[in-house]
């Protein structure tokens, strides 16, 4: 894996580098034939028309949907974007594709999900503050902000950290018992969308991109990954091969049938522009979730087996993991994401690895404490800390200012309205999947996510009416228990595993 460094994504974003270009011009009319006759012409060879596009209906990728005699394809699950003007060619970042013009025919009603109610958005000024991001701590001042006010982000925030909760599900789904900072994994997703992203302060929630620019479309490149740059995302993670063989993301059951590629084309995809899958705020961010899962169990499982090796993380990364089971507050964030940042085989995997077999709550105060990297200029030795520092911001705690021990603590709010949460929540996992009792791989509904979300609220004692700042630990504590509650429910009354993978297309 290669690191992601912010400037180098600045460089090339003009010109008709990521996407076909077209010169503008049209064909001339050799054939005689009036207007009329062409257009008649061609509605009686056209195909019918898909069933005409409902703002208020759920479309999933593949889906069908027609709009002034023309049929479009959704590219990801997409809700309320008009295809007529939210449309463009594979790779372009837009939900919809055009496949032509259509004719008079019956339409055939497109496959979709239950209808989800629009996000309701919070109350103005509910939620305050700035988020300052893309900085090099104690080297450099922020180049990028986000203002919190109004809560224009909060259902993106809310998707990143319902991403983060099925993050630390699936970890100790595959290690019960291991612990770990809630605030800081958790919270992974949404501090590396700040550090990642090129202007995640772009982001409109009026619609499902989580990058709407065309300024920043370089990270729909080939093999980027999205906002989120999983640039690895096409590779089987313990194998190294491009051939799915049980550790790429095309494995995972519950993510499989929304990605955007197969495991036929998977070989190739690397080549290839990012599926626009990868930029929708609800899928985006739970695709980034898996590959960080993913890279969890890589590091267990690489090198051993039948013509096996040591690798350079080892035996310290195994024996890391069992002193975590025991050692509260434990920085297996930091090794994470530095796994994902340097690469496993890079120096810092190991020196990290060394740290937490033997490590000792000395050892944690140590790591955790920012004086370890203030002033740094080493990207890789910054990126698990930038995270933090920037979640850390989102959640009110005190942050360094003038030196690694100088601290203030931001005045932020970001203000979870819990009606609104739950509608965020159904909106995710209507773009997961699971194989149902017939043996078919489904999308979950949204009467089922929101039948697990309801029970969880009763579990920790949250109204469904009210409100959690994200920005007060005890309101934190009770949204993560909330969520890590509706996603046991959901597993529990779907009969499935959301760590469950298959090496065949569903």
């Amino acid at each position: 894996m290669k690191s992601k460094v912010y400037g180098a994504l600045l460089l090339g974003l003009s010109g008709c580098m990521l996407v076909a270009c077209s010169d503008g011009g049209g064909t001339s009319d050799t054939s005689g034939a009036s207007q009329k006759q062409l257009v008649a012409s061609a509605k009686a060879s056209a195909p019918a028309c898909a069933a005409a596009w409902d703002a208020s209906a759920v479309y999933v990728g593949g889906n069908s949907a027609s709009y002034n005699s023309t049929n479009y394809t959704a590219n990801w699950w997409t809700q309320g974007n008009n295809p007529a003007t939210d449309s463009g060619s594979s790779g372009s970042g837009k939900p919809w594709t055009s496949t032509g013009a259509c004719g008079s025919g019956t339409p055939t009603p497109p496959v979709t999900p239950p209808v989800t109610p629009p996000v309701t958005p919070p109350t103005p000024g509910s939620t305050v503050g700035t988020i300052n991001y893309h900085l090099l701590l104690g080297a450099g001042s922020a180049q990028d902000q986000l203002v919190l006010d109004g809560g224009n982000y909060n259902d993106l925030i809310m998707s990143n950290i319902i991403a983060g909760v099925m993050y630390g599900h699936l970890v100790q789904e595959y290690y019960p018992g291991l612990q770990f900072q809630k605030d800081y994994l958790y919270g992974s997703i949404m501090g590396q969308l700040l550090q990642e992203n090129i202007e995640t302060g772009l982001y409109v929630n009026t619609g499902s991109l989580i990058d709407p620019s065309p300024d920043q479309q370089a990270v729909m490149g080939a093999g980027q990954g999205g906002p989120y740059q999983i640039n690895n995302y096409a590779a089987d993670m313990v194998s190294g091969s491009y051939t799915p063989a049980g550790h790429s993301l095309i494995n995972y059951v519950a993510i499989q049938k929304n990605i955007g590629y197969t495991m036929a084309t998977a070989p190739q995809q690397y080549t290839k522009v990012t599926p626009p899958s990868f930029n929708n705020k609800y899928y985006g961010p739970m695709l980034t979730a898996y590959f960080h899962y993913n890279d969890f169990v890589a590091l267990i499982l690489t090198g051993k087996g039948t013509g096996g090796w040591v690798t350079p993380w080892q035996p310290y990364y195994d024996n890391t993991l069992v002193n975590f089971t025991t050692l509260p507050n434990n920085f297996l964030d930091v090794l994470l994401n530095v796994a994902y940042n340097q690469g496993y085989y890079g120096t810092l995997m190991t020196s990290y690895s060394k740290l937490g077999a033997t490590a000792t709550a000395a050892t944690v105060a140590a790591v955790n404490s920012y004086s370890s990297i203030w002033g740094v200029t080493d990207t890789y030795q910054q990126y698990p800390y930038q995270v933090r520092y920037y979640l850390d911001q989102l959640y009110g705690n005190p942050i360094p200012t003038t030196s690694a021990t100088t601290f203030a603590t931001p005045a932020n709010h970001v203000v979870f309205n819990i009606a609104t949460l739950e509608t965020v929540f159904a909106n995710v996992f209507q773009t997961l999947a699971y194989v149902n009792s017939s043996g078919q791989s489904a999308y979950i509904t949204t009467a089922q996510a929101q039948t697990a979300f309801n029970s969880a609220l009763a579990t920790s004692g949250v109204s469904a009416s009210g409100t959690l700042d994200l920005s007060s630990a005890t309101d934190r504590a009770q949204i993560f228990s909330v969520l890590e509650n509706a996603i046991g429910n959901l597993e529990s009354s779907l009969g499935t595993k959301f760590n469950a993978t298959t090496n065949v297309q569903l």
